[in-house]
């Protein structure tokens, strides 16, 4: 009895062997997004920009930061000799400061300066803003327990000149955001456990050397919009919008540049990190900026300790010290 073997049909083994490729590609395809994860950026810039808008929101607070400067020594360019020397003192140091805000029920601002200069003595400078006026003592300006005194103009939209603080922060941050690439923006995938114990999810906006020239693009694009914001709140007016425009328009940011923003469970901008490195006034030199800041006591009452100085200097009579005396006329 002969033995008829059979034969699987062409059409049959192309399924088959169809099947098995499909399945290793969605095998495949899992495996990536298992490791990589599956990154929503539209969804993540949206994040970003609430906590910017929520900004607004913030009150009262506790604040505690420092910034780190190495600055080339032509990003000043031609200034007067007390901005000279003030520059000098600033452009390779480290700025340290702790303090509280107060913008409700009415606004008060106090905090405690550090300035340690590269190679340098620190220098402690304590400031008030009440009562819409600045109060800060200068050690080498001021006597012991006497402090310099500035009225500070207040916004067209307010009566106090810390009012419009929150407002103005966060219209700024959203003029820089609102516009960027999503896919510049990378979130942890766990959430950051901060100093104080606080959960956060970190945003960064990153700029490498495969975004660098678009963002260039697209920070000459934002400029206009900048130069508004200062304009109708009051930081720049007729000649100056010209001058912000000039110097803001120079600045180049160069890769490897990140904005870090450390969100809580309540949606708040919690902490920030910006570590700028960019070039500016034509030069091809780099500057470097370390800005760290934390907030805490969002929203509650933390208590103020500096009262209203009772020595007090106003800024005519220390520029009245600073002018040089007439010569004393010879009698025969």
């Amino acid at each position: 009895m002969n033995t008829v073997k059979w034969k699987e049909p062409n059409n049959i083994v192309a399924v088959s062997k169809w099947k098995i490729t499909a399945r290793a590609s969605l095998l495949s395809a899992a495996l990536v997004l298992f490791v990589t994860g599956c990154t929503d950026y539209k969804q993540i810039k949206a994040d970003l920009l609430q906590a910017v808008s929520k900004q607004e929101e913030v009150k009262n607070y506790r604040f505690a930061g420092s910034i780190e400067l190495k600055a080339d020594a032509a990003l000043l360019g031609q200034a007067n000799p007390f901005a000279a020397a003030l520059f000098a003192i600033l452009k390779d140091s480290k700025i340290e400061y702790t303090g509280i805000t107060a913008l409700e029920p009415s606004s008060q601002l106090e905090t405690s300066l550090k300035v340690t200069p590269t190679g340098g003595t620190a220098i402690d400078i304590p400031i008030l803003i009440k009562d819409s006026k600045l109060f800060f003592h200068m050690p080498a300006l001021n006597k012991e327990d006497e402090y310099m005194v500035l009225p500070i103009q207040a916004s067209s939209s307010s009566t106090e000149p810390l009012k419009n603080t929150g407002h103005l922060t966060a219209t700024l941050n959203q003029q820089l955001l609102n516009g960027v690439d999503p896919n510049w923006l990378q979130p942890t995938k766990e959430l950051i456990t901060l100093a104080d114990g606080t959960a956060a999810n970190r945003i960064t906006l990153a700029i490498n050397s495969k975004n660098e020239k678009a963002f260039a693009d697209y920070w000459d694009q934002s400029l206009p919009g900048f130069l508004e914001l200062l304009k109708t709140n009051g930081l720049a007016t007729g000649a100056s919008i010209d001058s912000w425009q000039a110097t803001l328009k120079q600045i180049k940011f160069k890769a490897p540049t990140t904005l870090d923003m450390l969100i809580d469970n309540d949606g708040y901008i919690h902490e920030q990190k910006w570590n700028l490195i960019f070039t500016a006034g034509g030069s091809t030199n780099e500057n470097r900026i370390v800005w760290t800041q934390t907030l805490s006591e969002i929203n509650k009452k933390p208590a103020f300790t500096k009262e209203i100085p009772a020595k007090q200097k106003s800024l005519d009579e220390l520029l009245k010290l600073t002018q040089q005396a007439p010569a004393v006329k010879k009698t025969n």
